[in-house]
């Protein structure tokens, strides 16, 4: 249909211009105006097409929701620009890679990549500064969540990515069991847990991903939660602490009101335990799939009894952020076109449809305020955003949080004790900052 319209459009222009014409060899000046002024519209609309006319865009994304819904707006950006698109979709687990060999090497695969935020850093020397094209569109930082644009697509004080997707690690729970909602420190928090399960009966108090490539992540917002961190400002490697251990203890301690197979479970299996009604509590991403099939009762048992809660306050409540930003790499050569691929698929409009189609949450502050968003448990998730911590973002990250996954899981299995585990901890992180230093003069704003 949009095809059809677009050459009837065309036709149109085209007829006027034929008897413009017309008027013209009679000597009619206000037909020769009139031709002026339609070959100007023309001129314009071939002007907005030769924008990517002829050329083909190749996009990277991670597969799932990213991925589809860049598919899902190709055809009306080609009808916009005259383009191709070419959508690239990976999985996660060979994103980091396949990126960084394509800036090393120099190939210039890619013209857009949408980035995990902890990446940031890393990648940053091969990115373009997108500061002129936001001045020039009038994309402003401020229009997007103050803690998510600081946290993702900002780096150093300059801008390499516009934030396209933001999600908090948050605790789904059953609101019939916790009427008053969940305890605000992890001590009370594992009391209660221990107090509703009921492992003869096949319920637990909480159902984790505790897969590798996830522990690291539950870890993570326990330790910032309670005031710890992996260094401070200065890089000055701080993990070897009484948080760390209290981190760790917790997490042992909570595997009584856990199902014996979590370290096992990935995201689905965890939701999916909750769903089932088979647990309390479920400590998640809340939109890869909880939100979207908790009140649907072909797919739930805890229809109308769920709601969303921000982690225990501890000392700070500082839970995990998931974030990605769409950037352009310095190997492109069509960085105009690519920029009006990411305005287009990080505009408020785009970032509404993406929610509805695939439950992407969105960054900027707009979105927050619409109807059917505020006033709902969407509510819990906006308040997580505006604290929510992300790993490093430096390559040294990356390494440090595979290590991490390995040693906790240690740690619970019983290979290996409390002290072992933060002196082995210890070492990971400080071998990780030497194989891979910051920048010099680079802060520790993840601290």
């Amino acid at each position: 249909m949009k095809k059809q319209v677009l050459s009837a459009a065309l036709a149109l222009t085209l007829g006027a211009s034929l008897l413009a014409c017309g008027a013209k060899s009679e000597g009619n000046a206000a037909g020769d105006a009139s031709a002026k002024a339609e070959e100007g519209k023309s001129d314009v609309a071939s002007e907005d097409k030769a924008k990517g006319n002829g050329e083909t865009l190749t996009v990277l994304y991670m597969s799932g929701v990213y991925a589809d819904a860049a598919k899902s707006m190709v055809d009306e950006f080609e009808e916009k620009t005259g383009a191709k698109v070419e959508v690239i979709d990976m999985p996660y687990t060979e994103l980091h890679q396949k990126m960084l060999l394509d800036f090393t090497s120099g190939a210039g695969t890619y013209d857009v990549i949408d980035v995990a935020s902890q990446w940031d850093g890393e990648f940053a020397p091969y990115l373009t500064d997108l500061q002129p094209y936001m001045e020039k569109d009038n994309v402003k930082a401020e229009d997007f969540i103050d803690n998510v644009i600081a946290n993702s697509g900002k780096w150093q004080d300059k801008y390499i990515g516009i934030p396209n997707a933001s999600t908090p690690q948050l605790f789904a729970y059953r609101t019939d069991i916790f009427p008053n909602g969940l305890p605000d420190t992890w001590e009370k928090y594992r009391e209660e847990l221990k107090k509703v399960t009921k492992k003869d009966e096949g319920f637990y108090g909480a159902s984790i991903s505790g897969i590798t490539g996830q522990l690291g992540g539950v870890f993570d917002y326990v330790l910032w939660s309670m005031g710890g961190a992996w260094a401070d400002e200065n890089w000055k490697v701080t993990i070897d602490s009484e948080e760390t251990k209290k981190a760790l203890e917790h997490l042992n301690d909570l595997q009584e009101s856990l199902d014996p197979n979590w370290l096992n479970w990935g995201t689905d299996q965890s939701i999916q335990a909750f769903l089932n009604g088979d647990a309390a509590v479920c400590e998640t991403w809340p939109t890869l799939g909880l939100v979207q099939d908790a009140d649907n009762p072909e797919k739930s048992k805890v229809v109308g009894k769920w709601a969303l809660s921000v982690i225990p306050k501890e000392k700070t409540g500082i839970t995990l952020l998931s974030a990605w930003d769409c950037a352009i790499p310095e190997g492109s050569k069509k960085k105009d076109l690519a920029w009006e691929w990411i305005k287009m698929y990080t505009s408020l409009d785009k970032q509404k449809e993406f929610y509805s189609n695939h439950a992407i949450l969105s960054p900027r502050k707009a979105f927050w305020e619409e109807d059917g968003i505020k006033g709902t448990y969407m509510d819990t998730v906006r308040e997580a955003l505006d604290t929510a911590n992300m790993w490093w973002r430096v390559a040294a990250s990356t390494q440090v949080d595979t290590s991490f996954n390995t040693l906790i899981s240690a740690y619970l299995s019983g290979q290996s004790d409390l002290d072992t585990t933060v002196k082995e901890m210890k070492a990971a992180v400080e071998e990780a900052l030497q194989q891979a230093p910051p920048e010099e003069g680079t802060k520790n704003y993840n601290h």
